[in-house]
């Protein structure tokens, strides 16, 4: 899943828009998490909720996505 919005991000709590790269199907996910492991690990194993497909399942390498606060600190 691609992400292709950002919003409502309180500290390091937000909403995404994540659009499928196989169908573009596109969803929101309420509580996601801005840091290096939800972006790196989670967004690429999000499977599509129309078919059923991953980033991870169709073989894209996902974008790198910059987090709003550095690593390490506190928020």
């Amino acid at each position: 899943m691609k992400v292709i919005k950002r919003y409502n991000q309180t500290r390091r709590d937000l909403t995404i828009d994540v659009q499928c790269e196989n169908c573009s199907h596109i969803q929101t996910v309420g509580g996601a998490y801005d840091d290096r492991n939800y972006w790196d690990n989670v967004v690429p194993s999000f499977k599509c909720k129309e078919c059923g497909k991953s980033s991870n399942d169709i073989g894209t390498k996902p974008e790198y996505i910059q987090t709003k606060y550095p690593e390490g600190e506190q928020h």
